[in-house]
């Protein structure tokens, strides 16, 4: 017989699995300081390459003003405007990077603690049922 209590435990379970649960599970895996360092690591790569295409797209539609002041630029101020607007820009999303992670972590901590509890009361159901019998 159907307990409908067990069959809605279940259902809310794999709903759970197919959207979110996927994911969480996938983030449990890991320490909150592992899962932030990942986080800032990617974004720290992919902001160096991002920083660096933008800097090709502004030389290469800047070109014709670049070449006609080529001896009259002062390379050394250059390098460190670049340098210090890639480092802002690196801390900048380094931040973000890590607040979101952080923010996700504990998220998903919150959704796979309800998980388990559902899980745990499963087993207990399953448990209960087998000492019955």
């Amino acid at each position: 017989m159907l307990n409908e209590n067990k069959v809605k435990m279940m259902t809310k379970m794999a709903i759970y699995e197919k959207s979110q649960g996927r994911r969480m599970l996938k983030n449990a895996r890991y320490y909150k300081s592992d899962y932030i360092a990942l986080s800032v690591l990617k974004s720290t790569i992919a902001t160096t390459f991002a920083y660096i295409i933008i800097v090709l797209m502004y030389v290469l539609c800047d070109i014709e003003q670049l070449v006609s002041e080529i001896n009259t630029l002062d390379y050394a101020v250059i390098g460190r405007k670049l340098g210090l607007y890639y480092i802002a820009v690196l801390v900048l999303f380094a931040v973000i990077s890590g607040a979101v992670s952080a923010y996700q972590y504990n998220h998903s901590r919150s959704g796979l603690k309800k998980y388990f509890s559902r899980l745990n009361k499963l087993e207990r159901f399953y448990n209960g049922q087998k000492n019955r019998k």
